[in-house]
């Protein structure tokens, strides 16, 4: 989602490089799920959600990685019948950062994080689906000893209503009827999102009959077409 929105699309695992070859580490992602009514789908809420990061504790401080020097790499050579050979691995104990944790309170694990409980402010935007994903950009959790944090993944859970089936951005809904209505013709209200809809039957309506009203359904996702 673009255009300014402050759900952004992730692809990748977002670690940047700097000089030297030093990995710019980036925090890991929060995965959550969020379960939406139809209601909601269909005119866009905005949630609070309580969610558990790892952020940076304080009081704790950094120091160079002992293993690599602080380049954030190990180089190997080999020599092979064409000449040596110079293969370069990222550092396994400080996993490219170039710092490692050099001490820390107690209760902080081994890479200077501790959880901590926030509380986040989510819009989402009308016409979604279940199943979809949505990302907010540095929500996530915190990287150790600097770097971006992660990034919050939110995958949308539609609740099932009681009257309308969803298919697509239409909406359906089984109208049942008695003989007498069906043959001589009647009015009667059917449900829409968070509303009624008053519509005609005509006389000698069939049983299995399709009777659409456009634009009745949901909104399209960023401003596309309706459903009936």
């Amino acid at each position: 989602f673009g255009g300014g929105s402050p759900f952004e699309s992730f692809f990748g695992d977002g670690g940047g490089r700097s000089g030297g070859g030093r990995r710019q580490r980036k925090g890991s992602n929060l995965r959550i799920k969020l379960k939406l009514n139809l209601e909601e789908i269909a005119n866009g809420v905005e949630k609070k959600i309580k969610v558990n990061r790892l952020v940076r504790a304080e009081g704790v401080t950094f120091k160079t990685c002992t293993t690599c020097q602080g380049t954030g790499q190990l180089r190997k050579v080999v020599n092979t019948m064409l000449g040596q050979m110079v293969s370069a691995t990222t550092c396994p104990s400080c996993d490219g950062s170039g710092q490692i944790v050099d001490k820390r309170p107690a209760g902080v694990d081994s890479s200077g994080l501790v959880s901590k409980e926030e509380v986040i402010s989510v819009k989402i935007p009308a016409g979604v689906s279940d199943g979809l994903q949505l990302s907010m950009g540095g929500k996530g959790n915190e990287a150790p000893g600097g770097g971006a944090p992660g990034d919050l993944l939110i995958l949308i859970e539609e609740q099932e209503d009681k009257h309308l089936k969803r298919d697509g951005n239409n909406l359906i809904y089984d109208l049942y009827i008695s003989f007498i209505d069906a043959a001589l013709g009647t009015s009667v209200e059917v449900p829409a999102v968070g509303s009624k809809v008053k519509i005609k039957i005509d006389p000698g309506t069939q049983s299995g009959k399709v009777l659409r009203l456009r634009g009745k359904g949901l909104p399209g996702l960023n401003g596309g077409p309706p459903g009936d």
